[in-house]
């Protein structure tokens, strides 16, 4: 069983010969390979050569196409300064307020912004791991993007007068300003799927409740991640590949509202309660996590990720749709040796003894 067949498998629910490990590690991958992370982002050759360089030394079962998530909102007028080794900094913005959001167009993802070069980076990955492993395109997620687009504090600012004041004509603002970044999304999903992507993302990190509440995620986020994962599972009439949804934070509360979107799998950051999640989702998706990037994962011992790294399967509850993740995005920083126990410690995990021991 290759890596790509694994991650498949257990999406499915079914018993595989070791447990798959699928770090978020874009970022990670390309100070390892000995790039800048601008090289990479601004260049799909690099981007893809430098995942490959880490895959070979590492193993994971997913490679991550993936660094920043402005390659979109700069096709819409986004504009950014680059730096040698941090991402993109904000600026200026086409618009300054909600009422401008009529100004905005989808993108053209093979024209637009940097949308192309991980389109470019992924056909790359299909073409030389050929089916080895399965390849993760990027996908920052509407909601994130419209925060983005406007700036997180007067997204959210914004959000919460409209819902407090039941004011109509900004909540539909706000929905119109959303639908441009979910057809944006849309579109270089489709690309990325083309280009032989094995998962799609919507990656929402902005729909945190950390940061909202589940009535404002019920509003504004839930509506255009449904539509995004019922819209593109169409394609699997004719390509072969997943849906995952992120989402930063302890999630528990809106778990129902996750597993109706229709993703195949759910990435639950490190502050989910993997136990208490499974209780409330069942097996109506597939669970990718959690550990803590910022913390074992950064600042541990490969012993602390080995411990850490069980843990998350043992509190999951199930032996199968389980991809052992991180929570969200790998530092570039990690220890290498903490990477290797990571993966290591999965691979050298059976389902099927968890399986009988339930």
């Amino acid at each position: 069983m290759n890596s790509r067949e694994r991650v498949f498998a257990s999406v499915r629910g079914e018993l595989t010969d070791c447990y798959a490990v699928t770090p978020y590690n874009g970022n990670f991958s390309i100070k390892f390979s000995g790039y800048k992370l601008n090289e990479c982002y601004t260049d799909g050759r690099k981007l893809a050569e430098a995942q490959l360089r880490a895959w070979e030394e590492f193993g994971q079962d997913v490679i991550v196409a993936q660094s920043d998530q402005f390659y979109m909102l700069e096709g819409m007028g986004v504009k950014t300064k680059h730096h040698d080794n941090a991402l993109p900094e904000t600026v200026s913005r086409p618009i300054s307020s909600i009422s401008e959001a009529g100004k905005l167009k989808p993108i053209d993802p093979y024209k637009d912004g940097r949308a192309y070069v991980y389109i470019e980076a992924i056909g790359l990955l299909a073409e030389r791991v050929k089916g080895a492993a399965a390849i993760r395109a990027p996908g920052a997620g509407a909601f994130t993007m419209a925060g983005n687009m406007l700036g997180i504090p007067e997204f959210l600012e914004t959000m919460f007068l409209a819902m407090i004041e039941d004011d109509e004509k900004s909540q539909a603002q706000l929905l119109d300003l959303i639908e441009v970044m979910y057809e944006s999304h849309y579109r270089f999903c489709e690309a990325c799927v083309k280009a032989g992507a094995d998962i799609v993302q919507c990656a929402d990190s902005a729909a945190s409740l950390d940061l909202t509440s589940p009535a404002i995620y019920e509003k504004f986020a839930y509506p255009f991640e449904k539509r995004f994962f019922e819209r593109i599972s169409k394609l699997k009439a004719e390509y072969d590949f997943l849906t995952l949804l992120h989402i930063c934070g302890n999630t528990t509360k809106i778990a129902p509202l996750i597993a109706s979107t229709g993703c195949d799998i759910y990435e639950a950051d490190y502050k989910v309660d993997l136990s208490s999640f499974r209780d409330t989702v069942g097996d109506r998706v597939c669970i990718m996590g959690n550990l803590n990037p910022a913390g074992e994962l950064l600042f541990g011992n490969p012993a602390d990720v080995k411990r850490a790294a069980l843990g998350v399967v043992e509190n999951t509850g199930y032996p199968t749709k389980l991809l052992l993740g991180s929570g969200c995005e790998v530092s570039a920083d990690t220890p290498v040796q903490n990477m290797k126990s990571f993966i290591e410690t999965g691979h050298n995990l059976s389902p099927r003894f968890y399986a009988g021991s339930r």
